[in-house]
């Protein structure tokens, strides 16, 4: 019996363990270069309001992008938007080409605010699964994660996102 128990316990600190970032939580480290070429930290989510749109598998682009739009629309001004783009994909794939297919479908004011990594380890880092769904998170100026959707865009939801960030949010 006692082994089922711990059997039991560890599984469901595994499943703890390995969900992305909860409201109250601060996001994990992670390292990874945004569309200009420059590294990005999760301290680079500090300092003011920030929205996260996170995918973790190519074909989600779309709803990225149905979620981007909106938010962009109803956040305060001031309030910062990165993407994070979190793929794991075949290492024989150029990276030079990565950047240009993530370019070519971003305007060019925004490149700052796209986050990229290829090879796994901001999917790993914060423990997103391989989905086709993106996941929003609000983060506050000291990079707790104050909300978290895993949702395609609708319009409850959007409201929840935008009724997370403070209408004094500022850059």
């Amino acid at each position: 019996m006692r082994p089922i128990v711990v059997l039991v316990v560890a599984l469901m600190i595994s499943l703890v363990a390995s969900a992305e970032p909860r409201a109250g939580q601060t996001m994990p480290p992670f390292a990874v270069g945004d569309l200009e070429g420059r590294q990005r930290t999760q301290r680079d989510l500090t300092g003011s309001y920030t929205v996260v749109c996170a995918m973790a598998d190519s074909d989600a682009d779309e709803e990225i992008a149905a979620w981007w739009h909106p938010i962009a629309a109803s956040v305060p001004p001031g309030t910062r938007i990165v993407t994070l783009i979190a793929l794991d994909l075949f290492g024989l794939i150029p990276t030079s080409t990565v950047l240009s297919e993530a370019r070519s479908r971003t305007p060019r004011p925004q490149w700052a605010w796209v986050w990229l990594s290829r090879d796994g380890s901001l999917a790993e880092s914060l423990a997103l699964e391989d989905s086709e769904t993106p996941w929003v998170f609000v983060i506050d100026p000291a990079g707790r994660v104050v909300l978290n959707v895993h949702a395609n865009y609708n319009p409850v939801d959007l409201a929840r996102v935008v009724g997370a960030v403070p209408r004094t949010a500022r850059r």
